[in-house]
């Protein structure tokens, strides 16, 4: 099934409302100068989120929270569940848009390298490469840049729909 794109502005991607501006859903295309072209998938907070580039989880009809071992865990949102990162800090139930393709940001854990694969953790938000036993494993994203050693930070990425895939054992 093919989706529909429509073009938004950096002015869009990063705003956040407390009522919908868009319908839930819809799939935006912004050329970013520096970037390349990104898309971005609109709708909710279940859930505070606590600011761009924090990983999140498809939960229910659009509505996405922090991504953590909990929140991708099967039986809560699980296998084939769509990944992304947020654009701005959201509060509950306010809208926003969620990178699912193209060059970004994501949250990871400290020392997190370049190109490996990434992992649900404990933190919600944030990613790592540590292959913790039961967390879920991220696909469709990998990191331009390693973490260093440094605390929680935002490391360049590129996104192809990532999405929640198995449990790590």
């Amino acid at each position: 099934m093919a989706q529909a794109t429509i073009g938004i502005s950096a002015d869009q991607v990063t705003a956040s409302t407390d009522t919908p501006a868009f319908r839930l859903g819809t799939v935006g295309g912004y050329d970013d100068p520096t970037n390349g072209y990104q898309e971005f998938v609109y709708g909710s907070a279940n859930g505070a989120i606590t600011g761009a580039g924090y990983g999140v989880v498809e939960q229910t009809g659009f509505d996405f929270a922090m991504a953590s071992t909990t929140t991708t865990a099967p039986g809560s949102s699980g296998y084939g569940t769509r990944f992304g990162a947020a654009q701005a800090a959201l509060a509950d139930n306010e809208f926003g848009w969620f990178q699912i393709y193209g060059k970004g940001s994501i949250r990871t854990l400290a020392s997190a390298a370049k190109g490996t694969g990434l992992n649900s953790t404990a933190t919600a938000g944030a990613l790592d490469d540590d292959g913790t036993t039961g967390a879920e494993a991220i696909s469709g994203i990998v990191l331009l840049t390693a973490t260093g050693g440094s605390a929680a930070t935002n490391a360049d990425a590129v996104f192809s729909y990532p999405t929640v895939s198995t449990t790590l054992a």
